[in-house]
């Protein structure tokens, strides 16, 4: 209250105090009428103006994160979020992962995959294993395996069949040095035909990590069969066959690698082993990162974690 009307009001009588605190009192009560009815009016026009906007479509921001992460924002923006409010969240959590946010985002993704809001049509089981299958895969990004671990681990729960999943949690174990777990859940799936020949460059992987080459070469070649160009599968068989003695093989598959994906973690690695090679011929390569046990592909452009 002012101060001259603080004086005023002391000085006055008591009625005309009493009429000085109706009169104060219906001003205020007023005012909040008014402040109440100009918020509810901009809530109101706000509801509007979404209502007017495209509803919001999950597969068509996804399709911005090939392109440019950034334009989720926008994307966002310009569409209505009203019932899909999950899928809005799961593709912004995607855009931080791929704007190099990883542990960001895969925090956002895990929360998410938790939290199975009641009556919502977008809370299916699936829909969060897909999710929890997104989680892993940032984590492994940021390559923090344990926790990619219980992602997956976690997902599998709510999508036990799921290859995928468990596809993820291989690597992570592959990451964690865990070769055994991963070579038995591997060997389980070997002759499941969906997502063959991931499973084969995994296994391949953990079969050399645990000393059995001869059945890595086997595995590595039903991967390559049906994947001839894939990077990460040629450099698996570029350090298969330098374990076997055959560098020549070794530096035709590192070379290629190289040619076909200069820029990729691949191709590191294959600059190191052919380092490894010119300086040492008769060393023997150990990955403790090797592009098998890397994300075959980024949040939210893998395949479903249900298939």
């Amino acid at each position: 209250m002012p101060d001259c009307v603080r004086k005023s009001f002391l000085r006055g009588s008591a009625a005309s105090r009493t009429s000085f605190v109706i009169v104060f009192a219906t001003c205020a009560f007023l005012i909040c009428c008014a402040s109440s009815a100009f918020a509810a009016s901009v809530s109101t026009r706000a509801k509007q103006a979404e209502a007017h906007l495209p509803p919001f479509s999950l597969s068509d921001c996804l399709a911005l994160l090939d392109d440019d992460p950034s334009d989720v924002s926008d994307y966002v923006a310009s569409h209505s979020r009203a019932g899909n409010e999950r899928a809005v969240l799961h593709c912004e959590a995607l855009s931080d992962v791929l704007s190099g946010d990883f542990s960001g985002g895969a925090d956002q993704l895990d929360a998410l995959a938790h939290d199975a809001a009641r009556g919502a049509e977008d809370d299916t089981p699936d829909e969060r294993a897909d999710v929890a299958a997104d989680a892993a895969r940032a984590w492994l990004a940021a390559d923090m395996a344990r926790k990619a671990d219980a992602s997956a681990s976690y997902g599998l729960t709510l999508a036990p069949d799921s290859v995928a999943l468990r596809l993820i949690r291989d690597r992570a174990l592959l990451r964690l040095g865990q070769s055994d777990a991963a070579l038995t859940d591997l060997t389980t799936l070997a002759s499941n035909p969906l997502l063959a020949s991931e499973t084969h460059l995994l296994k391949a992987t953990a079969e050399r990590e645990t000393g059995h080459i001869e059945a890595a070469r086997t595995d590595i070649d039903v991967t390559l069969a049906a994947t001839p160009d894939d990077p990460a599968a040629l450099l698996e068989r570029g350090i298969i066959r330098q374990r076997l003695g055959d560098l020549t093989g070794a530096r035709a598959d590192w070379d290629q690698v190289i040619s076909l994906s200069p820029d990729s973690h691949e191709a590191d690695l294959a600059r190191q082993d052919l380092d490894i090679l010119a300086s040492d011929p008769d060393s023997a390569s150990i990955h403790t990162d090797t592009a098998a046990n890397q994300p075959s592909s980024g949040p939210g452009q893998a395949v479903s974690a249900h298939p």
